[in-house]
């Protein structure tokens, strides 16, 4: 049952905007600032066991997203955050039950046995909306280490109940993939614009169901070693450097070990390096590293029919699974912060079980935990708007062939068709050098949780003094700083005659 929790729920990648809780305010007259505005509604129901407590209060909260439809998280798209946010706390949740519960004198935690259970219930709204299409999805943390503004605790944890406004709920709990219900506030003007009416819009009677245990933690992570060919020197785990014209030497499943070989690969620890274990595990960052951490091997569910099968592998080949934990290496922006319109420049990883051939002969109910995963850098990025489906997307692919002149796409119009239908646009394929910057590293599991690099436990705030080892008081894990850089291209005349196109930006 644990195998088929973690491939039916998809949550929240990234960092998360703020909402609203309450009677939304969904009408603006015509001679008002603003634009009219839509809201959600509806109840919140928790199945599961009785909450913790602590202080006098009910431990936790429902956690509720909007989620824009063109935005979804990994795995089913490429997200980094909600529209909108709303909590139920506890308290609220739980106050029909509160006398089944126990609170301490002394305020200290107080946890229920694990065979205790509860169903309860409490409104919940959000609002104001834009105008467009959403998914509600949402978690109940348990264990009241949620933060929405810092990345390190924004997703849930092992224990929180994952849920959301599900139209199949009875056959997720047997493990099927969830089907979410499709909100739209206002209606289509053009293919992917929607616009709300003067009287703005309101959608009620939204049930969000809370029923399935998270049943591991986040995949934190850090770089522990770049196995790369001898043309692309990679002696520094924290900097992984492509070439923005990287060229595989040997693309070919007759010769595994070579082709393997020809790939830059990273090999990710689970946790933080033994030095910084003491430091992760303690205050501000509470990381589960000290108990053995690893990282989850599964296999994808691809075409999301609730069965794992030869046809689940990954879109450039079809004798290798695609499997998780996923990887993704994004972009940075250009700007200091990110903007919805900006464009999406993703290098997608290919995740290696042990080696290649025992990637492609990986049983359909792998569930394998090991202190360490592989993963290659694939020379070729996505790019796409991320908010206008009528644009085309583009896949850039460094090179046609290998330097022994074989096909690195074998059916290109095939590869265009599984894209375009990922992303709900037209995908384009162009052969060119990738955009050059850094990129973010990403580990996501199917339950949508999800660990990124660089983070704020290496990364100091504004208001932090920044040393070496600390910011401010607190300690800083170096080992969480870890970067892809594309770098400069090795020919520098092929880049000039083959530029990556100008959706992938500046």
């Amino acid at each position: 049952m644990t195998h088929k929790i973690t491939r039916t729920l998809a949550m929240l990648l990234g960092p998360l905007a703020f909402g609203a809780c309450g009677d939304p305010n969904i009408f603006l007259a015509g001679d008002q600032a603003g634009q009219p505005a839509g809201a959600l509604e509806g109840m919140v129901t928790y199945s599961g066991q009785l909450p913790c407590t602590e202080r006098g209060h009910v431990l936790g909260a429902g956690v509720i997203l909007a989620l824009d439809v063109r935005l979804l998280p990994p795995p089913d798209g490429f997200g980094t955050s909600a529209a909108s946010f709303a909590a139920v706390p506890g308290d609220t949740l739980f106050d029909s039950i509160r006398g089944a519960l126990q609170f301490k004198p002394d305020g200290s935690r107080w946890c229920p046995d694990p065979g205790t259970s509860a169903n309860v219930s409490a409104p919940w709204a959000m609002a104001p909306l834009a105008a467009g299409a959403y998914q509600v999805r949402g978690f109940y943390d348990r264990d009241g280490n949620f933060d929405p503004s810092f990345s390190i605790s924004n997703l849930p944890t092992k224990g929180d109940v994952a849920g959301g406004a599900i139209d199949n709920v009875g056959e997720v709990l047997t493990g099927k993939p969830p089907r979410y219900r499709i909100l739209a506030l206002g209606g289509q003007t053009s293919p992917g614009v929607w616009k709300i009416g003067p009287d703005g819009a309101k959608i009620g009677e939204i049930t969000v169901t809370f029923g399935l245990p998270m049943p591991t933690e986040r995949p934190v992570f850090y770089s522990k070693e770049i196995l790369s060919p001898a043309s692309v020197p990679n002696p520094n785990p924290l900097q992984v450097v492509m070439p923005s014209d990287f060229q595989l030497a040997k693309y070919t499943l007759t010769d595994p070990e070579a082709l393997e070989e020809s790939f830059i690969r990273v090999r990710l620890g689970a946790g933080v390096p033994p030095a910084e274990v003491d430091s992760a595990s303690k205050s501000p960052f509470f990381l589960p590293v000290r108990d053995n951490p690893f990282l989850l091997y599964t296999r994808e569910d691809v075409d999301g029919n609730g069965i794992i099968n030869e046809a689940d592998h990954v879109p450039d080949s079809a004798f290798l699974p695609s499997l998780y934990p996923m990887a993704a290496f994004v972009k940075a922006p250009e700007k200091p912060s990110r903007t919805a319109t900006d464009p999406q420049v993703i290098v997608q990883g290919l995740t290696i079980y042990k080696d290649i051939l025992h990637t492609a002969v990986a049983p359909v109910d792998l569930v394998d935990p090991q202190p360490e995963a592989i993963v290659a850098l694939r020379p070729a990025t996505i790019c796409l708007d991320p908010l206008d489906v009528t644009k085309p997307g583009v896949l850039v692919v460094t090179h046609a062939t290998d330097k022994e002149n074989n096909p690195i796409i074998q059916d290109e119009a095939q590869l265009k068709a599984v894209l375009s239908a990922k992303f709900h646009r037209t995908m384009d394929l162009v052969y060119g050098c990738l955009p050059e910057g850094t990129y973010a590293m990403n580990l996501v599991y199917p339950t949508g949780q999800a660990w990124t690099l660089p983070n704020e436990a290496a990364v100091c705030a504004a208001s932090e003094a920044d040393t070496p080892t600390t910011c401010g008081t607190r300690p800083k894990l170096g080992s969480q700083t870890a970067v892809l850089a594309v770098t400069a291209p090795a020919d520098p005349n092929y880049c000039q005659q083959h530029p990556a196109p100008a959706v992938c930006g500046p």
